[in-house]
């Protein structure tokens, strides 16, 4: 995997383009979703000058979840950036229960924070739940 990410940064940096992206088609066809890949696609974008392509996509709730969730793990600072990531999430779908579950831990964890704010995170959460279809609307 790491071979494909590797040439296709290097061709990257001699702008050979299409080489680039089949090195990185054939990551892909590896292993779809290794992040290191995600990284050399918007390092490929970001050399080409296409800016727009390049940014992770910041609509995409359930990677805004897991990233938080992610840096909660970690703790320390990254804690303003997970209730940053899961307030973007809440925004684009107010009817995501691991957000708000999520969101609850944050402000449970934070002495910032009353357990008054967690508690309302969590109520939210198994509201939603509780109305959420069985299966998803397709």
């Amino acid at each position: 995997m790491e071979m494909w990410h590797d040439l296709a940064n290097i061709y990257t940096t001699l702008s050979q383009w299409r080489d680039a992206e089949v090195c990185l088609s054939k990551s892909q066809a590896i292993h779809p979703y290794f992040a290191s890949r995600f990284h050399s696609t918007g390092l490929l974008h970001e050399s080409r000058g296409l800016h727009q392509e390049a940014l992770i996509n910041p609509n995409h709730r359930v990677s805004l979840i897991s990233t938080a969730c992610v840096l909660m793990q970690l703790g320390g600072q990254s804690s303003s950036i997970s209730r940053s990531l899961l307030t973007d999430a809440l925004r684009l779908d107010r009817t995501n229960p691991s957000g708000w579950y999520n969101l609850g831990l944050l402000y449970k964890a934070d002495a910032g924070t009353s357990a008054w704010e967690a508690a309302e995170c969590f109520e939210a959460a198994a509201f939603v739940e509780e109305s959420s279809p069985i299966e998803p609307f397709r």
